[in-house]
């Protein structure tokens, strides 16, 4: 059975090219009233060479047509017809085939493993950016004790808050979900404006309790 937007497709298609449906419909050598019908969903099993005619009278070059169908109506030519039957042949096959069974058994694990390796390398290396990050911030709190009072406490005060409000959670991982040392200085002035008036509005909604904000 054709796709319904099938139908709609091709006379949008054809009323672009600016050819009328009963030309059309002699072009790929069927009745005047082909497309018409074809167009609204009358013709529920079209012919695969038709529709093949159709595209390429539509403007298709005749080597993509066989991909469109398939990706966007889910019809078949008759070659890959034939090659998902042979498939499907070959996987019954397979199945009753303990040889290929275990083959399949010994390629899953080697994937899990190899999976597994990568989790592994990926935590190590977050642990040692964890650790870069450490002896950086160290090394700022060593220089600059007044600015990085603040910086470190409200750092420590966003990572803790993230295992008690999912709200806070989803907050920090999204905004360092992006690099944010790659945007412009312009770019990064407006966040700050931004962060700052965002702080202020949250102040005075709160009715100015708790550490009024600083500039």
């Amino acid at each position: 059975m054709s796709d319904p937007n099938l139908g709609l497709d091709i006379k949008n298609l054809r009323t672009k090219k600016g050819i009328g449906s009963r030309e059309l419909s002699r072009l790929v050598g069927k009745a005047e009233t082909y497309i018409s019908q074809l167009e609204r969903g009358l013709i529920k099993n079209p012919d695969y060479k038709t529709l093949l005619e159709i595209m390429k009278h539509l403007g298709y070059r005749e080597g993509s047509i066989d991909e469109l169908l398939y990706a966007n109506y889910h019809i078949y030519s008759p070659e890959r017809l034939e090659a998902e039957a042979a498939w499907a042949e070959q996987e019954a096959v397979n199945a009753q085939d303990p040889d290929y069974q275990e083959y399949l058994l010994q390629r899953q694990i080697e994937q899990y493993e190899l999976q597994l390796e990568w989790l592994e390398n990926e935590e190590k290396e977050l642990h040692k950016k964890n650790d870069q990050i450490r002896n950086e911030l160290s090394f700022f709190i060593d220089k600059n004790l007044d600015t990085f009072t603040d910086v470190i406490n409200n750092l420590h005060s966003a990572v803790l808050s993230m295992s008690k409000s999912r709200e806070d959670y989803n907050f920090f991982t999204n905004l360092f979900k992006r690099d944010i040392s790659k945007f412009s200085d312009e770019s990064k002035k407006r966040i700050i404006e931004t962060i700052k008036e965002e702080y202020k509005y949250s102040w005075d909604f709160n009715g100015g309790f708790g550490e009024p904000p600083t500039y």
